[in-house]
C-alpha cells in the first residue's frame, strides 16, 4: 500500500497526538514504536542545505502475506519548514533508474529505487536517495500499508473524487482484492464524484493504476496523504489517541520520541500551514524504457531532475548546484541508456514552468489548528 502507511507517518501521526496530549498512554505507545536510528556517516547527507528545513523519507511496504521481500511499494519525500509552516510531500516514483550503492551483499547497481530497500533496509534506502538527488535525509518512517485502513476507518473516512467511470471500475477492482488479503468486507463504490470512503476504499484508490498509469496513482496517494493530514489536524484527542493505539504496530521509524515531540511542538506552534505535492521526475525530463526485459522510468536528465527539486523543497532562489558525485551518476545513466548527458535546462527559471502536466500540479490544502 504506499501513501497510506507513510500517510500517518511522522508529521502527521504522532505529532499532533503529542501536542494535543502529555498523557501516560501516548507516551508509552510512542515509546513502543519500533526501528533503529541509522548511522549518518553512511548517508551521504548534504551538509549545505538550509537547517530551517527538514527532510523525512517515508516508505510504504506491502505487508500482506502473499507478497515477498521488501521493495517499498511507494517513496515518498515529506519535506517541512519551519520557517514557513509548509510542508511539501513528494513522490518518488518507484521505477525511477537510479545509482544503488554498494553494499556487502551486494555491488553498486543501477535500477529501480525501489529495490535499495530490500537490498539493505532503511539505511540503504535513505543514503541511495541523498546520493541520487542531492539531499540532507537522516531519518525515515516506515509503514505496512495496513496502517492505512485503520487510520482511515479511525477518523470516520476521508473524502476523495472518483473521476470517471474508468477509476471507478478498477477501484472495485482493487477493493475485491483488498479485502480478500486484509480479512474485511468494505463495499464497493457505487458512483464516480467526490465521495466519503471507507480504509479499504481509500487503499483501493491509492492502489490502482490501471484506469490510468502510475503517475496519476501518486497523485491520487498524495492527494489521500493530504485528506487525512487535514482530518489528523482537526481531531480531537480522543480520536487521536484511539488513531496512534491502531497505527503504532505498523510503523517503524529511526525517529526517537524526543525528536517526535519537538517536530510536533514547532510544527504546531506555526500560522499558515499548508501541504503541497508533487512528483519526481518530471514528464518532460524522463521517459519509460525497456531496458534487459525491465521497465525503468529513466531520468532525462537526473541532475536537471534534481535542480528543480531543490527549487520545490527550497525556494527559487536556491543557490543549489548538482555536486559533482550526482553528475556523474547522471551521465552514467545516460551512458547506460543513450540520453542525454549534462545539465540542460535552463537553470536561472522559477520551478514552476517544469509544473506542466495534471500527475505534477501544485495542490495547495490549509491545515486548521487542532481545536
Amino acid at each position: 500500500m504506499q501513501l497510506r502507511k507513510k500517510v500517518l507517518s511522522v508529521v502527521l501521526v504522532c505529532l499532533v497526538i503529542l501536542i494535543a496530549s502529555g498523557a501516560v498512554y501516548c507516551f508509552s505507545i510512542l515509546q513502543g514504536i519500533s526501528g533503529d536510528r541509522l548511522d549518518s556517516s553512511q548517508l551521504h547527507i548534504n551538509q549545505k542545505l538550509d537547517k530551517d528545513v527538514s527532510n523525512i523519507a517515508v516508505f510504504g511496504l506491502d505487508g500482506r502475506n502473499d507478497v515477498e521481500g521488501d521493495r517499498s511499494d511507494t517513496i515518498m519525500l515529506v519535506t517541512v519548514n519551519y520557517k514557513t509552516g509548509n510542508v511539501k510531500v513528494t513522490s518518488l516514483m518507484r521505477d525511477l533508474m537510479v545509482k544503488i550503492p554498494e553494499t556487502r551483499e551486494n555491488n553498486v547497481s543501477y535500477e529501480k529505487v525501489n529495490a535499495a530497500y530490500d537490498y539493505g533496509g532503511p539505511e540503504l534506502a535513505v543514503q541511495t536517495l541523498n546520493e541520487n538527488l542531492d539531499l540532507n535525509i537522516s531519518d525515515y518512517v516506515s509503514i505496512d500499508f495496513k496502517c492505512l485502513v485503520d487510520v482511515v476507518d479511525a477518523l470516520g473516512g476521508v473524502e476523495i473524487n472518483i473521476p470517471n467511470e474508468s477509476v471507478l471500475h478498477w477501484t472495485n477492482q482493487y477493493i475485491m482484492d483488498d479485502n480478500d488479503k486484509v480479512g474485511k468486507s468494505d463495499p464497493f463504490l457505487t458512483q464516480t464524484g467526490v465521495q466519503t470512503v471507507t480504509g479499504i476504499q481509500a487503499l483501493s484508490f491509492c492502489r490502482e493504476r490501471y484506469s490510468d498509469n502510475d503517475y496519476m496513482r501518486t497523485k491520487r496517494q498524495r492527494e489521500v496523504f493530504e485528506q487525512i493530514a487535514q482530518k489528523l489536524f482537526n481531531s480531537d484527542i480522543f480520536t487521536d489517541l484511539n488513531l496512534l493505539g491502531r497505527v503504532y504496530p505498523y510503523v517503524q521509524t529511526s525517529l526517537p520520541l524526543k525528536d517526535m515531540t519537538g517536530y510536533a511542538k514547532t510544527f504546531m506552534s506555526l500560522d499558515n500551514k499548508t501541504f503541497d505535492g508533487y512528483r519526481v521526475p518530471l514528464d518532460d525530463y524522463s521517459y519509460g524504457d525497456m531496458i534487459d526485459g525491465v521497465w525503468y522510468l529513466v531520468p532525462d536528465t537526473l541532475a536537471d531532475n534534481a535542480i528543480v527539486l531543490h527549487k520545490i523543497l527550497y525556494g527559487n532562489d536556491s543557490d543549489y548546484t548538482p555536486s559533482d558525485d550526482l553528475m556523474k551518476i547522471s551521465d552514467t545513466i545516460a551512458g547506460q541508456t543513450g540520453g542525454k548527458t549534462g545539465i540542460t535546462i535552463d537553470t536561472s527559471a522559477p520551478f514552476e514552468s517544469y509544473l506542466k502536466d495534471s500527475a505534477n500540479e501544485n495542490v495547495v490544502v490549509p491545515v486548521e489548528d487542532a481545536p
